[in-house]
């Protein structure tokens, strides 16, 4: 197959792919990671087409002119790759913008000064490699990914090592160093591209489905205002670990509310009541376990689940979560809130169902407020 024929085909590659983001993007909601990756795919679809003009080589100034594309294009799907996985932030943004500028001021000093394919590809190919270290680091470094995360990752890591041989290879003439004439660099060049093009393609698409479907689950799963889980999901996931067939402790159920909330709205407004509610939740949060489960069962009313706590530990941290509340600081002129908890602790081998523990801590949450608000009461469920 001629270079021309090659060039054409990752210019039609390139090409379905802009066609099918814009079908996507028809009537969706504007997600920056698409923008970016949809630019550039564009731009090297643009340098695919220029490189299958006959005779590039003798235009050093278009030669030129597509490699600046084709840089700007894998900044800018690196950049979309990163953003995908969510580690695209300020400090990411400043090193993709300064490096961009530094790699096509490098090739245009190879131009000018040193007019070599071997060193003109030399240039793109380490580029490339920086580019991916961000995402590719993102990928494989970051605890709790996915197993799609970790397989795409190390590919583009074998990609990367692979371009960096390439860098080398100037300085070490094993093969001829040229994408213009035939021979085995030419096939091997020709096949990591298309790698690399199926690769980028088919992986961003799959990383941004998994994106969506984690932020589907999170919709479906956790409060908006507060982060807690909601109560469908709290419900879920408590009843299953009171279930546990190896369940060995105890477990403390804490339900809570903040005193005087309705006055908070009444007298400030509800978008008052809202931060309250949300620095709350936070500050509850904070306070415990990651063993512990946190949810919102609606208003200000949370609930938690403390899977390995008994009478004193819980306590210990219904009293620890008390103060933490009481001390906090509330702006918009509020004064310091309060919570009153009940608590209903539930011995290692009685078996209650959920919808009775949330019954009992209510009643225990009541006597709370008869004696006086801001503080704990319990009811020990009796042993059968």
């Amino acid at each position: 197959m001629d270079m021309q024929t090659v060039f054409i085909l990752l210019v039609l590659g390139h090409l379905f792919t802009v066609i099918l983001i814009t079908a996507y993007k028809h009537k969706q909601v504007k997600d920056p990671a698409v923008n970016t990756f949809y630019t550039a795919k564009w731009l090297q679809a643009a340098t695919w087409a220029m490189m299958s003009v006959p005779l590039i080589t003798d235009h050093i100034l278009l030669l030129t002119v597509a490699n600046i594309l084709l840089l700007l294009g894998v900044s800018l799907e690196t950049k979309a790759l990163l953003t995908v996985v969510g580690g695209f932030n300020a400090h990411a943004r400043l090193f993709y913008n300064y490096f961009t500028i530094l790699a096509i001021l490098g090739y245009c000093s190879i131009v000018v000064f040193y007019n070599t394919e071997g060193f003109r590809i030399a240039v793109v190919s380490f580029s490339t490699a920086v580019f991916l270290i961000p995402p590719v680091r993102r990928m494989i470094a970051v605890s709790r990914r996915s197993m799609l995360r970790l397989i795409i990752g190390y590919m583009y890591l074998v990609i990367s090592l692979g371009l960096l041989c390439r860098t080398i290879m100037p300085w070490i003439p094993i093969i001829p160093v040229s994408m213009f004439e035939p021979g085995l660099y030419q096939n091997l060049s020709f096949l990591t591209l298309y790698l690399i093009m199926m690769l980028g393609n088919t992986g961003f698409v799959l990383l941004s489905k998994e994106r969506a479907d984690r932020e589907l689950l999170k919709l479906a799963s956790y409060d908006d205002l507060t982060g807690a889980l909601n109560r469908r999901s709290f419900t879920l996931k408590a009843q299953k670990l009171l279930e546990a067939k190896d369940r060995k402790s105890p477990a403390s159920f804490i339900l809570l509310d903040i005193d005087h909330f309705k006055q908070i709205n009444d007298g400030y407004g509800h978008d008052a009541g809202d931060r309250v509610l949300e620095n709350i939740a936070f500050i509850v949060s904070s306070s415990l376990e990651t063993s512990s489960l946190f949810g919102r069962f609606g208003g200000d009313e949370f609930a938690i689940l403390l899977p390995e706590s008994g009478v004193e530990e819980s306590d210990v941290i219904a009293e620890r979560v008390r103060r933490s509340v009481e001390s906090l600081e509330i702006r918009y002129g509020l004064k310091a809130s309060t919570i009153s908890m009940g608590i209903v602790t539930v011995p290692p081998d009685q078996d209650i169902p959920l919808e009775e523990l949330y019954t009992t801590s209510d009643l225990a949450l009541y006597r709370a407020k008869q004696l006086g608000r801001n503080c704990a009461a319990r009811i020990d469920i009796p042993l059968e």
